[in-house]
């Protein structure tokens, strides 16, 4: 009988073992970020190479696009982009659509937006 009463003893401690596991789990960090839609954007781009980015900026009605800082990084996709690239061979216009690009900075001024540090998003 003193066996048996060990024996519900330690499967009872077993059992309330297992009921106080806890798993913890870290929460993942929240990151701001800005995503927005512009009809259209004007870009100039410097290649004295004659290579690079076609859009490291996008200049757009603030309005137009609804746009609301959330914080970096800004994500901007845009119907009708427009570049005015000043190459070796001089100025040209290159015209893209459905661009989809991720800026560092945003500035706005009024219902003037610009955004820098562009790349292709």
């Amino acid at each position: 009988m003193r066996q048996l009463l060990r024996r519900v003893a330690a499967a009872g401690v077993a059992t309330a073992a297992a009921g106080v596991v806890t798993v913890v789990v870290p929460a993942q960090t929240a990151q701001a970020a800005t995503t927005t839609h512009c009809p259209t954007s004007t870009s100039i781009a410097l290649l004295p190479a004659g290579s690079g980015y076609l859009f490291p900026n996008l200049f757009a009605s603030a309005s137009a696009c609804g746009f609301t800082d959330g914080g970096t990084p800004y994500h901007f996709t845009v119907g009708t982009a427009t570049s005015n690239a000043q190459t070796p061979t001089g100025p040209h216009t290159y015209v893209v659509d459905d661009l989809s690009v991720v800026c560092s900075t945003v500035t706005v001024n009024g219902d003037s937006l610009f955004a820098s540090g562009c790349r292709p998003g």
